[in-house]
C-alpha cells in the first residue's frame, strides 16, 4: 500500500516509458507526466531523453535470452556551458513527451539477437514549474529542485530486435 502527497510534487509523477521508434534503429523514450497539477521542467542531458543515452549509460543493454549485459562505452561527454534552453523539456499535467534515440553506435551489436533496453540513472535536473520560469543562474547550475533529485529514474525494459535488416 502506497501513499503520495498531492500538495509535495515528485518526480514519482514522471513515468519512464520505453517502446520501438519509428524505424528497427531507433528507441522512443517517453517521459509522462501522471500529476494532475505539477508541470516538470527536465534537463534532458543525462537522462534517456539524451542524443547519447546509450553511449553515457542512461539506457542499458542485455541480452534478452542469456541476461548478460553488454556494456558500454560509459562515455564523458564535454559540453558547452551553460545548456541551452533546447536542453530543458517541458511536461505539463497528465501529458508527455517523447524523443526518438537512434541505435547506431558502433559497439551496440548487430548480430539480430533480441536484447532487453532499460533505464539506469538519476535525474540530472528537474524543476517543479513551467521552463520558461527557470532562470538562467538555475540552468546554469544544472540543480534542479533538490527535492526531486533524490529518485532515480525507473522504466519497465522493451525489448529490441538489433541488427534486423534495414537498421544499418
Amino acid at each position: 500500500m502506497s501513499s503520495s502527497s498531492v500538495e509535495q510534487s515528485s518526480t514519482r509523477d514522471l513515468k519512464v516509458r520505453l517502446s520501438s521508434g519509428s524505424s528497427p534503429s531507433v528507441l522512443k523514450v517517453t517521459v509522462e507526466n501522471e500529476s494532475r497539477s505539477h508541470t516538470y521542467a527536465l534537463l534532458t542531458w543525462n537522462t534517456p531523453l539524451d542524443e547519447q543515452a546509450f553511449n553515457i549509460g542512461a539506457l542499458t543493454l542485455e541480452d534478452a535470452k542469456t541476461g548478460q549485459a553488454v556494456p558500454g562505452p560509459q562515455m564523458k561527454v564535454n559540453r558547452k556551458l551553460p545548456p541551452p534552453r533546447d536542453a530543458v523539456v517541458e511536461v505539463s499535467p497528465q501529458s508527455a513527451v517523447s524523443r526518438e534515440v537512434k541505435l547506431s553506435s558502433p559497439w551496440l551489436p548487430t548480430d539480430s539477437k533480441v536484447y532487453r533496453v532499460q533505464v539506469q540513472g538519476p535525474w540530472k535536473a528537474v524543476w517543479a514549474r513551467p521552463a520558461s520560469q527557470i532562470t538562467d543562474e538555475e540552468l546554469s547550475n544544472m540543480n534542479g529542485d533538490s527535492h526531486l533529485l533524490q529518485e532515480t529514474i525507473r522504466s519497465e525494459s522493451v525489448e529490441l530486435r538489433l541488427g534486423e535488416a534495414g537498421s544499418a
